[in-house]
């Protein structure tokens, strides 16, 4: 009976700290997943401030301080964005909870992060991005903010190949793939429903002037 000769097998990449860098990232990437595939924006919003705590710790361990600093920001606007639509939680000033002013504010932010870090036009992409998502967040729900996304991971998606970073391309990929299906369903059956109603009174038209044609019918026999 043959026996597995696990000597054939290279395991050296076990020690290699790379390998533990990667694997935080693709545990990003499944809950980033999840999360992108919710209907509700209050678990789609926690599961991405999840994601981004771990990718942040994935990209600082790649060498990008500035990857890591914007997706620490991500943290912050999520958790922030949570709260203002959250009734249970404790009221802000209306000053600090204006969604203009928090999104200006977490947009300067990335910016000055990519004038003080960014050496790569790759980098530029993840501010941009941040940029979207910073008005986004507080402006947009349900498809537009879905869409928003798609750009986001569209632009982070440059930084992911940039750093080499396998699970942030697969992730992004995904992403994207993940949301625009879920663009595409929420489309379709708008189409589809838009299609019923305009079947419907066409359908009443028709009814009422036959409707209509019979009455006058039955007065010219009279």
């Amino acid at each position: 009976m043959p026996v597995l000769d696990f000597s054939a097998f290279d395991f050296q990449f076990i020690v290699d700290p790379l390998f533990y860098f990667q694997l935080i990232g693709f545990i990003s990437m499944a809950i980033g997943w999840w999360a992108n595939s919710q209907k509700q924006d209050c678990k789609f919003i926690h599961g991405n401030m999840i994601a981004s705590v771990l990718t942040a710790i994935h990209l600082g361990l790649l060498g990008s301080f500035l990857g890591m600093a914007n997706q620490l920001v991500n943290v912050i606007r999520f958790r922030l964005c949570q709260s203002l639509k959250n009734d249970d939680q404790p009221k802000l000033p209306s000053w600090l909870s204006s969604p203009l002013f928090m999104s200006v504010c977490f947009s300067a932010v990335a910016m000055a992060q990519g004038f003080l870090w960014a050496e790569h036009w790759s980098e530029w992409c993840a501010v941009i991005a941040a940029v979207v998502m910073s008005f986004s967040l507080f402006f947009l729900a349900g498809s537009q903010l879905r869409l928003a996304m798609v750009a986001s991971n569209g632009l982070n998606l440059m930084l992911s190949i940039y750093l080499m970073s396998w699970s942030g391309i697969l992730y992004q990929v995904m992403t994207i793939a993940i949301l625009a299906l879920g663009l595409m369903r929420e489309f379709s059956d708008y189409y589809n429903d838009q299609l019923n109603q305009n079947v419907n009174e066409h359908f009443k038209q028709n009814s009422a002037l036959a409707s209509c044609n019979a009455a006058q019918m039955a007065l010219s026999k009279d």
